[in-house]
């Protein structure tokens, strides 16, 4: 019983993380994404909001920097994976205004922040 609900929970965060990141890339409204979230996935306000924070400011910023990675600077899977997990999430989460940046100035930011 306990397996079962909690490979339910599993796949419900899966689908409110994809739900979310599909608007967030679609550009539609932050408004908007909540009220999808909470109509069409049943989450509630804070389950809403946080998928919806954590989308904004860390796992799209995160894909549009490994993106840049590996097709402008040259790196590797491995290594952007690597940049990514080690450094990028613990500068993004220390400071989210990086996440509005382009990527080639996060890039620079990230590099430049304390080791």
């Amino acid at each position: 019983m306990y397996v079962d609900s909690l490979e339910k929970r599993q796949a419900r965060g899966n689908e409110i993380r994809l739900v979310t990141a599909a608007l967030y890339e679609a550009k539609v409204k932050d408004e908007e994404i909540l009220r999808v979230l909470m109509n069409v996935c049943d989450a509630d306000r804070k389950e809403a909001t946080n998928a919806f924070r954590k989308e904004k400011f860390m796992l799209y910023p995160c894909r549009e920097l490994y993106q840049y990675l590996i097709l402008e600077k040259g790196f590797e899977e491995h290594d952007a994976d690597v940049f990514i997990h080690n450094k990028a999430t613990r500068v993004l989460a220390d400071n989210r205004e990086l996440s509005k940046l382009s990527p080639a100035k996060m890039f620079e930011a990230i590099n430049k922040a304390k080791k």
